[in-house]
């Protein structure tokens, strides 16, 4: 590869990481506004808990 290609794809990387830090910033703000849900409003919350932890190991989030 000549310099310039390295140039080039070495641009694109920092463009994609900068839009990957704004999006999670964006997700973290969106996140503090909204009302977060709480398990002592519902009769089965150790099910609920349960069911959720499976599904995180089964299914990982993509983004953190």
């Amino acid at each position: 590869m000549d310099h310039q290609t390295l140039q080039t794809t070495k641009t694109k990387t920092d463009v994609f990481t900068a839009i990957l830090d704004e999006l999670r910033l964006l997700r973290k703000e969106i996140a503090f506004l909204l009302p977060h849900e709480n398990l002592d409003e519902y009769s089965n919350k150790e099910e609920i808990k349960n069911s959720y932890q499976n599904a995180i190991k089964s299914f990982p989030p993509s983004i953190l």
